[in-house]
């Protein structure tokens, strides 16, 4: 700022008329910062001028050469969100950690009802930035986007598909992925074109790009990155590879997996024929290791080291490869075998990936026969229940929901309190009707149901999972209030006493976005 600046800002007159002093200063002239002083004592008219002009002279040093030139004009995005919803805004943005669920919920609803914060809160979320969910962007993300380059900064913008050969590592991975996901089958070639350049940790990125919009004909250069000199690059093709069923690797797995576990069958005269499986541990082998089953030194403790070889070589085979038995065979001669353990778990990871409903319907299906005494030779154990509540988890949502609302009519009460421990992240109106009167029946039995509610997997998270309806939120509110102050009973109070705050939480933000 030269000296010509510095008098037409008023400054340096007004430093001057300080040095003469405050009966020899001449007056204030007129304009908006002389009209704001109205003091009729000249000393303190001079320390308001000082403070005025300095304040106005301050806010111009170091500012670019363009600082004074108008923003481009904000338009908004849609109606602002009711003022009760933007306090709510507010007051999670201020909350902490433990409000992250709640900023998530609080974006989907306004995303849903078409609505945004008020300009007020734009500053708030511009420091809060990396605590926010995806859905800002829908809801406030241009208007973010403005602010920044209004107050000077070049807000993140995600790079243009053709910027990922170059840039940052998160950068690349990021343009890629938007590449990818517009041509997968073009952003795998250009890949292959440049890939051996790449360094190691940017080849590890953008193989694992791989992932959006995967299918067989990503096979050859997954397969050809097996025998990559990194390993994080082959770690990042082993964990795809399992997911093409048709591809060679899927071939490789499926003839270990049937070398592995064989049906023997002998029929009988006039008798129903009889079935065996015939079980033999793989051996480790640099082949096996290739495709990313290698043996690991803790598998001491869950049947030796082939057995976990076994464990991991069913989880990558294709479930084709069982096709000549019903899935319902396979698990109950799997669970007689003196390898259960690795067999289960390993055909168990192997339909939660490909998710097979036929074969999660038949294994949940024999699983709550054995628990119920029905399928000789399997006895009723924690361990069972176990493998039960895992088959359960399989199912899709509304199967998973059907069965459980079966066993809380049934009161099958050990069941379902296992069962809680997995299931949907979220639960429907229905079934989160159903599952708060059950608790109610629950706390209404004995101290030692009571004591099993209060085990921490139970209602930990059931906060988050019920849907948020008035009538569900107020039936646990009446239940943390109706629960006596009793000695060992503290902690169900406790997680009661949460439930029902989360859920009255979650009603009271919907509620706020109500017009």
């Amino acid at each position: 700022m030269d000296s010509t600046d510095l008098a037409a800002d008023g400054w340096e007159p007004i430093l001057a008329a300080a040095l003469l002093g405050a009966e020899r200063a001449p007056p204030g002239g007129p304009g908006p910062l002389g009209d704001l002083v109205t003091e009729a004592d000249p000393g303190s008219a001079l320390l308001a001028r000082l403070a005025l002009h300095g304040i106005h002279h301050l806010a111009g040093l170091d500012l670019a050469a363009d600082a004074m030139e108008p923003v481009a004009v904000r338009e908004p995005a849609g109606p602002e969100c009711p003022p009760a919803a933007a306090n709510r805004l507010y007051a999670l943005l201020t909350g902490g950690y433990a409000t992250r669920e709640r900023l998530r919920e609080w974006f989907d609803l306004a995303a849903a009802a078409g609505m945004r914060p008020p300009a007020w809160l734009h500053q708030a979320l511009l420091r809060h930035t990396q605590h926010l969910p995806e859905t800002v962007g829908a809801v406030a993300g241009a208007e973010l986007d403005w602010l920044a380059r209004a107050c000077g900064e070049d807000p993140a913008a995600a790079p243009a598909a053709s910027d990922w050969t170059e840039g940052t590592l998160a950068g690349r991975r990021a343009a890629f992925a938007d590449l990818r996901a517009r041509d997968p089958e073009g952003a795998r070639m250009a890949l292959e074109a440049v890939f051996r350049k790449e360094k190691a940790d940017i080849r590890e990125a953008l193989v694992g790009t791989l992932w959006t919009g995967l299918s067989e004909a990503d096979a050859p250069f997954l397969e050809a990155c097996l025998d990559d000199r990194a390993g994080g690059v082959r770690e990042a093709a082993q964990r795809l590879l399992p997911r093409l069923p048709r591809s060679l690797y899927a071939s490789r797995m499926a003839v270990r997996a049937t070398t592995a576990l064989v049906i023997e069958s002998k029929s009988r005269l006039l008798r129903s024929a009889t079935h065996e499986l015939v079980v033999t541990l793989p051996e480790e082998s640099p082949a096996l290791a290739r495709d990313g089953v290698e043996p690991h030194a803790w598998e001491q403790r869950g049947g030796g080291v082939r057995a976990g070889l076994l464990r991991d070589i069913l989880a990558r085979a294709p479930l084709h490869a069982f096709a000549g038995h019903p899935p319902r065979l396979w698990i109950e001669l799997a669970l007689r075998s003196e390898w259960a353990e690795p067999i289960v778990q390993g055909l168990f990871s192997a339909v939660a990936r490909e998710g097979d409903p036929a074969w999660a319907r038949d294994i949940a299906d024999l699983l709550a026969e054995a628990y119920e005494g029905k399928v000789s030779g399997l006895r009723r154990t924690n361990e069972l229940l176990g493998r039960w509540v895992q088959a359960l988890d399989l199912l899709p949502e509304p199967e998973w929901e059907a069965r459980v609302t079966e066993l809380i009519r049934a009161r099958k009460i050990e069941a379902v309190l296992a069962i809680l421990a997995k299931g949907p992240d979220s639960f429907s109106e229905r079934f989160s009707a159903a599952l708060i009167d059950w608790l109610a029946f629950v706390i209404r039995g004995s101290d030692d149901l009571r004591r099993d509610l209060a085990k921490p997997y139970v209602i930990g998270r059931l906060g988050e999972r019920l849907w948020p309806g008035e009538d569900i939120a107020a039936t646990a509110a009446a239940l943390a209030a109706r629960l006596p102050e009793e000695e060992g009973g503290d902690r169900l109070r406790q997680q009661v006493m949460s439930l029902a705050e989360t859920l009255e939480l979650r009603v009271a933000i919907r509620r706020e976005f109500q017009p």
